[in-house]
């Protein structure tokens, strides 16, 4: 088997995982959309809490081997790295929305409307999943599977950062507002850095901390911002 058709196996092995993540939230979606919105916050915590772990329990099985190396491996430099990227991920997503509010009026995503109507309405889960569980899905889904398949960091920056934007912007095939694919730019930008902090270590962790970091902050500003206002 030559490099090429080990690239091309291995960008298969990532289209893939992103494929399993999807079935795997539908499926829970739809057993588990009763539970997860129910009238009690205690009932619809535990369910989205639930279907995280779900998810990233079969993601675990498949990456497990890269996960416990990976976990091996770190070093305490990473954390350098992982907050490096974040900032200049951070400083080039807010430039980006900058330049988009004025093309749409407003910096905030359909996506992330619903992420503050979540925290609004359930702050534990989302606390849980959008800073702990979460990012660990997302590194796993959109960025492990597809490491081996680029030889240039650029490249895998710049696809995978592509591909964490488009799921982050996916509501717009449902509400036909075509101008929300504007926010691939700010979402696919900070995604490139998150690409680059893996590659650079070749640690799932370091981008794990830097996504991690990144969710924390905004979950913990809002939340701040939801107790002054009452």
């Amino acid at each position: 088997v030559d490099d090429m058709e080990i690239k091309v196996l291995e960008f298969l092995k990532g289209l893939g995982t992103i494929v399993l993540y999807l079935v795997l939230s539908i499926m829970l979606s739809y057993f588990f959309s009763d539970l997860a919105y129910h009238d009690n916050v205690v009932i619809a915590t535990i369910f989205q809490i639930l279907s995280y772990i779900i998810i990233l329990l079969v993601l675990g099985i498949l990456y497990r081997k890269r996960l416990m190396q990976d976990f091996k491996n770190f070093k305490k430099e990473y954390v350098g790295t992982a907050l490096k990227n974040w900032i200049i991920g951070i400083g080039a997503m807010m430039i980006a929305n900058i330049i988009i509010s004025n093309f749409v009026g407003s910096s905030v995503s359909v996506n992330e409307n619903i992420n503050r109507n979540l925290i609004s309405l359930y702050p534990v889960s989302s606390v849980v999943s959008m800073v702990i569980l979460g990012p660990l899905v997302e590194e796993l889904t959109f960025r492990a599977g597809f490491k081996k398949a680029f030889s240039k960091w650029y490249t895998f920056a710049l696809v995978t950062g592509l591909i964490f934007a488009t799921a982050h912007v996916q509501t717009v095939f449902v509400t036909k507002d075509w101008l929300e694919l504007l926010y691939l730019l700010p979402y696919g930008t900070l995604g490139f850095f998150f690409g680059k902090a893996f590659y650079e270590t070749d640690n799932i962790y370091t981008s794990y901390l830097a996504h991690a970091f990144h969710n924390g902050i905004c979950v913990m500003v809002l939340i701040i911002l939801y107790t002054l206002g009452g």
